[in-house]
This record gives structure tokens, C-alpha cells and sequence, in this order.
């Protein structure tokens, strides 16, 4: 018997550091706090599709423009390359501390409400509601493809400190 609670120990202790290695990476942040906004409830202002390219480019369909304090946005996004890439909502601060996590666990895939890691072929919905007065930064934190050229910065317009107290 005691032969038997051992091994299952040891299985239960290998299973379990392989799953933690795995590189997933997908929880609930509902008490998290976002530098540039939260995520998407109801209707969006817009749809933007976003095409994620080997090229190290994001190419949004139709063009972003720019982004509006309070305005929502789904963002329809698509691996049109051969490898993975990420798009990932945030600031500057953001994107590094993200980068930081990516260079120690390369091959992380992310499905949060502010990060999606796609596959080659694969899509999904993003929605985030832009708030402040922050710089956003679109970023793909895969290690070299930020360096790459593999992001998109724009600043929120119409945020105040009024807005930001009212939100």
C-alpha cells in the first residue's frame, strides 16, 4: 500500500510540472487592472479585423485610426502566417514585463481577455473598451518578433482626468 502511495506521488509530481511547463497560459482577471482599458461588454463601436503576418506586421482591415477614450473595439484577429504570433493589448510597461515572461517561456499560448497566441490558420475575438489617457501599445511579445517590428502604438484620444474618475 505504501509502494502504491509513493508511485502515485511521483506520477501525480511529474504530471503536474509538465503541465506548468506546458507554456499555457489562461485565467480569469476579473479583479485584474488594465493600463489602457478593460475588457469589451455589449455592442463594439467598431470591428477591426487584424491579420498577424510572417512579415512582422500587423495589418488592421479597416485602417485603426485612432483610438477614442471609452470606445470599444472587437477585434477579429487572424494568424495569416506560418508561425505563431501573439497580439497582445497593453502599455509599454505592459508589453516588457509581458516580453520578460516570453523570453523565459517562449512557447506560452495565451487566450486573456488583453493576449491571444494563435497557430498558423487560427482566429479569435478580442473586445477592449479604451480608457485613460495612456499610450497603447499592439504588441507580439513571441521573442524577436516585437524586435522585429511586430507591434503598433497609438496614443487614446479624449481621456482627461474627469473621464478617468467617471469610469
Amino acid at each position: 500500500m505504501q509502494m502504491k502511495f509513493v508511485t502515485a506521488t511521483i506520477v501525480l509530481a511529474v504530471f503536474s510540472t509538465t503541465l506548468m511547463a506546458s507554456g499555457t497560459h489562461s485565467h480569469s482577471h476579473d479583479e485584474a487592472k488594465y493600463s489602457v482599458g478593460e475588457p469589451g461588454k455589449g455592442h463594439p463601436d467598431r470591428v477591426i479585423t487584424v491579420s498577424m503576418r510572417d512579415t512582422m506586421r500587423f495589418v488592421f482591415d479597416p485602417d485603426l485610426g485612432e483610438l477614442r477614450h471609452g470606445e470599444t473595439i472587437e477585434f477579429n484577429v487572424r494568424n495569416d502566417g506560418q508561425i505563431q504570433h501573439e497580439f497582445s493589448i497593453g502599455n509599454a510597461e505592459d508589453q516588457a514585463r509581458h516580453a520578460i515572461m516570453m523570453q523565459k517561456m517562449p512557447n506560452m499560448k495565451h487566450n486573456d481577455p488583453n493576449t491571444v497566441s494563435l497557430l498558423p490558420g487560427e482566429s479569435a475575438r478580442l473586445s477592449w473598451k479604451f480608457m485613460g489617457k495612456d499610450t497603447v501599445v499592439f504588441a507580439c511579445n513571441i521573442p524577436g518578433h516585437f524586435e522585429a517590428g511586430m507591434k503598433h502604438v497609438l496614443a487614446i484620444k479624449g481621456g482627461s482626468s474627469e473621464d478617468m474618475a467617471a469610469n
